[in-house]
């Protein structure tokens, strides 16, 4: 499955199976993420992924909540900051 770029961050998370993970584009240099039920991997803005089960997964798309605006309050801190999990 391809996991195309996106201007904010986001956390693939395996819910069930086990999944290989590599970032397109990075060649050998970027190296191969392997994630069982439970694990997450967070993706940069911007960067563009391709994921597969190993044999099968189920595999969940989490994605930074956005910035919001509020007239005379200027930016605001997302209500919900995700911690990035490096499996």
């Amino acid at each position: 499955m391809r996991v195309p770029a996106a201007g904010r961050m986001r956390w693939l998370v395996v819910t069930a199976g086990r999944a290989w993970l590599t970032r397109s584009g990075a060649g050998i240099a970027g190296g191969d993420v392997w994630l069982a039920a439970g694990e997450r991997h967070a993706l940069p803005a911007g960067s563009e992924w391709v994921a597969e089960g190993w044999p099968q997964a189920r595999l969940v798309l989490l994605e930074a909540p956005a910035r919001r605006f509020s007239v005379g309050a200027g930016l605001r801190r997302p209500l919900v900051r995700p911690e990035p999990c490096v499996a």
